[in-house]
């Protein structure tokens, strides 16, 4: 209690209080340009208005990310060509290191630096989503690290983006959790093998 007393007692001249007091003003004004900018944004991508709709279906993306992949890829997908090249140019695509028929690890490119502080971010907001974009990040990222398993779902991610924009359509689960079935079959077949390993067998048996 008697830290409590000595940390709010103490003295506030008029000196004191100009200084807050310009703080204060400061805050105020970057506010207030904050929403200018904000207002002036929103009428500019008014054209964009069904694309950033189906952008913001996706986990993880909002209004802003929605306009700032918009403003860096745009809306017509058919000028930038598939969703492997949109990712390649991006540089989120996985790397390829192949040489005499074995596979090594490979780094993806550089590509467009904006775009990527963009989808990596997106793709830790839909981390907790249960969700076939938020459960590949939970899943790699005990095997391959935070920023690996990141970089792959943000890959997923920005392929989805390709998808919706060049079909006109909105985010839907059933058609991307698909896409994970042999995975999911892998993981059951690993754990059931783990489970045997230590003396168990086990038979599977449907959810009613």
């Amino acid at each position: 209690m008697s830290e409590l007393a000595l940390a709010l007692t103490g003295l506030c001249t008029a000196h004191h209080g100009r200084l807050i007091q310009g703080e204060l003003e400061v805050m105020d004004l970057l506010e207030r340009q904050i929403a200018e900018l904000d207002e002036q944004m929103r009428h500019a991508t008014e054209v964009f208005a069904p694309p950033l709709a189906q952008l913001q279906s996706i986990p993880g993306i909002k209004v802003s990310t929605a306009r700032d992949i918009i403003a860096e890829i745009g809306a017509e997908m058919r000028r930038l060509g598939s969703a492997t090249r949109v990712s390649s140019w991006a540089g989120v695509s996985p790397g390829n290191n192949e040489r005499a028929g074995k596979r090594r690890k490979g780094h993806a490119g550089k590509g467009n630096r904006s775009l990527h502080r963009v989808l990596v971010p997106c793709a830790w907001a839909a981390r907790k989503t249960p969700t076939c974009i938020g459960r590949p990040l939970r899943r790699l990222e005990s095997r391959l690290g935070r920023k690996k398993a990141a970089m792959a779902v943000a890959h997923k991610i920005l392929v989805i983006v390709s998808h919706l924009l060049r079909e006109g359509t909105f985010y839907d689960e059933t058609r991307y959790a698909r896409q994970d079935a042999r995975q999911e079959e892998r993981d059951k077949q690993r754990a059931l093998a783990a489970l045997e390993r230590l003396g168990d067998n086990v038979t599977l048996l449907p959810v009613t």
